[in-house]
């Protein structure tokens, strides 16, 4: 191994976790999370000083990997503190593992090593983070939209001959069952004391719509209603697959188990209810 060469890129890394750890406590609306976020940044820096000790070098703050850094801005914009902050953790778990190797040639990085893992009890607070909160609200949502409305949507395939038809008619199905979810949430979320019910209602309500409208789109997109199917059902795996991916790494649960049982239900109904479909269209 080169010690010298992986030491060099320990300290880069952590001059990047540095920067990053500023840019994510800079855009905090809360001042105890900012100082929290600012905390753990100024113990990177002290870490990049050790190894700076460690290898006899000036390595700086700014010596960091702009590429990873613009990276990890884009994700910040897109996906938010939670969900950066969650990937920041698998890093140091990575890091940590590789800091492993050497800590019998340089002790000091044990110290590095239980200092990155006490990050994520300083970091606790901030997770909590409201999406996530709401997130049986959202699931809620998404899991009724998907298996209901492409249940719906692919029995309206086969009962009906035009896509704009079986649009109108799956739209006007999604926004009655939207507000069926939203009130029913709203009084479920008040009979169990959920101290904000309205909001809670709004997740459910807000999610189940924009899911129903993404299945709807292909229907109104093309003209061969089979096609119009296959688009939907593959926009029903995609959605899984997205907030599965989201909510695996921002709540550290499994992908693919969560993600596969929800296929398989949501692919499930929909395939019951094209037979039921096809059999309706074949009897009348």
């Amino acid at each position: 191994m080169n010690d010298t060469k992986d030491l060099t890129n320990f300290a880069k890394d952590e001059a990047l976790a540095y920067q990053l750890y500023k840019m994510v406590a800079n855009k905090q609306k809360k001042i105890e999370h900012r100082n929290t976020l600012n905390a753990i940044a100024e113990q990177e820096k002290l870490h990049l000083e050790k190894f700076n000790q460690e290898l006899g070098t000036n390595i700086t703050v700014e010596d960091y990997s702009k590429r990873k850094y613009k990276r990890y801005k884009l994700i910040f914009k897109l996906l938010g503190s939670i969900f950066t902050l969650r990937l920041f953790e698998k890093g140091e778990e990575k890091s940590r593992v590789k800091y492993a190797k050497y800590i019998e040639a340089y002790p000091i990085l044990q110290e590095i090593v239980n200092q990155e893992k006490n990050h994520a009890n300083q970091l606790s607070d901030i997770l909590k983070d409201e999406k996530l909160l709401y997130a049986s609200s959202i699931v809620l949502g998404m899991n009724d939209a998907l298996v209901e409305m492409s249940g719906a949507i692919a029995g309206y395939t086969f009962a009906l001959a035009d896509t704009k038809q079986i649009g109108i008619v799956a739209a006007i199905t999604g926004v009655a069952a939207t507000l069926s979810m939203a009130s029913s949430e709203f009084l479920s979320a008040r009979e169990g004391e959920h101290p904000h019910p309205v909001r809670s209602s709004l997740y459910t309500g807000s999610t189940y719509l924009v899911v129903v409208t993404l299945m709807i789109l292909p229907y109104l997109l093309f003209s061969n209603k089979f096609v119009a199917l296959g688009v939907m059902l593959g926009t029903v795996v995609t959605i899984i697959f997205v907030f599965n991916l989201y909510t695996s790494i921002a709540k550290k649960q499994s992908l693919w188990k969560n993600f596969g049982i929800m296929v398989i239900i949501a692919l499930g109904v929909s395939v019951v209810s094209f037979l039921i479909g096809l059999l309706i269209n074949q009897v009348s």
